[in-house]
Parts: structure tokens; C-alpha cells; sequence
């Protein structure tokens, strides 16, 4: 289930993440447009499907989707290189995910509302043991069900998360291990 580490992305045309910041605030409009073109080609399917299962729908992704690249767009001065770009740019989508989260809820909903929404869906692309971990995941708080993502599916270690989410390595151990517990029971007491 492991993507690919937020720090292995490369920019095609840009050695470095310096040379494609120093293109993105270009005062040459065309630099400016090809770099964040560029950044949009590796950058926007990874986060659109880092928000999907953070988010669970379609909608909701692809409004923080474009949240996270306005922020990127607006932010770009405070990029201070202490990370990679593609790092930075996914806690950032990591935030306006939760944002979006505690915005809009208004119940909490149970594993079989969310499994019912998965395979309702027309952009969820999974099958059932896919749909059933995705809608187990969607039952935990805002917290743990970000860990749980960036660990389990994005493949992160706990030093590149706690970055993501500024919480401690422990704090974060506990919080996966928590989430696990949780969605335990759900996924084996609907086993077909």
C-alpha cells in the first residue's frame, strides 16, 4: 500500500528544489507559468490522492486540493528550505485536509454510512477489501486517521511525520497504534 515518499519527487527541468522555487518567483511570467506548470504535473494527482483518503469523497479532495496550491502559490516566500519542497507541500495539503474536516463535520458516521458512500461513488477506484479499509479509516478521529494515512499508505517514517503534523514522535506512536485498535474490529467483524 506504500506511495511513493513525499521526498522522491523530482521536478522535470529543475535539478534542485532552489532552481524551481527561484522559477516559481520569477518576475518573467513565462518562467513563472512553465515552473508551476511543472510543479502541478508531479504534485497534483499525489496530493488530490493523499486529500481522497483523508477525505474520503471526490469533492472534498479536489476543493483542498486546490486549497493546497493557492497556500503553495501565496506561501511560497516562507518555503526556508529546512525540507524538500514536495515535504512542505504535503504538509500543507495535510492541514487543509484536517481543516476541511473539522469545518464540515457535523456527525460523526458510522463504518457502514462511509462504506456505503465509498462504493456509491463514480471517482472511488477500489475494490471491496479497498472500499472497507478506506471507509474503516474514515470512522477515526481527525488526528489518527492522518497518521494512520501517512504511515500506512503513504509509507512515511515518524520523523517525516511528526514534520508533517508538528507532534511528537511518541505522540504519534501512540496515535497509530490507537488507530490500528480502532479499525481492527471494524474490518474483521465484516469479513465476507
Amino acid at each position: 500500500m506504500h506511495q511513493k515518499s513525499y521526498t522522491t519527487f523530482k521536478f522535470n527541468g529543475y535539478p534542485t528544489d532552489r532552481d524551481l522555487v527561484l522559477a516559481l518567483s520569477s518576475d518573467d511570467d513565462t518562467t513563472r507559468n512553465h515552473a508551476f506548470n511543472v510543479l502541478l504535473d508531479t504534485l497534483q494527482q499525489p496530493i488530490y490522492f493523499h486529500l481522497r483518503r483523508l477525505l474520503g469523497n471526490h469533492e472534498d479532495a479536489a476543493d483542498a486540493a486546490q486549497t493546497t496550491f493557492i497556500k503553495v502559490h501565496t506561501s511560497l516566500h516562507t518555503f526556508a528550505f529546512k525540507s524538500k519542497l514536495s515535504s512542505w507541500i504535503f504538509t500543507i495539503s495535510t492541514r487543509q485536509g484536517l481543516d476541511l474536516i473539522r469545518k464540515r463535520r457535523v456527525t460523526e458516521d458510522d463504518f457502514e454510512t462511509h462504506l456505503a458512500c465509498l462504493q456509491s461513488d463514480l471517482y472511488f477506484d477500489g475494490d471491496e477489501a479497498t472500499a472497507r479499509i478506506h471507509a474503516a479509516v474514515l470512522t477515526l478521529p481527525d488526528k489518527q486517521r492522518a497518521v494512520f494515512i501517512l504511515k500506512y499508505f503513504e509509507g512515511l517514517d515518524y520523523k517525516s511525520i511528526s514534520d508533517a503534523t508538528s507532534t511528537s514522535v511518541g505522540a504519534l506512536k501512540a496515535s497509530y497504534y490507537h488507530a490500528k485498535q480502532k479499525i481492527k474490529p471494524l474490518l474483521l467483524s465484516n469479513v465476507i
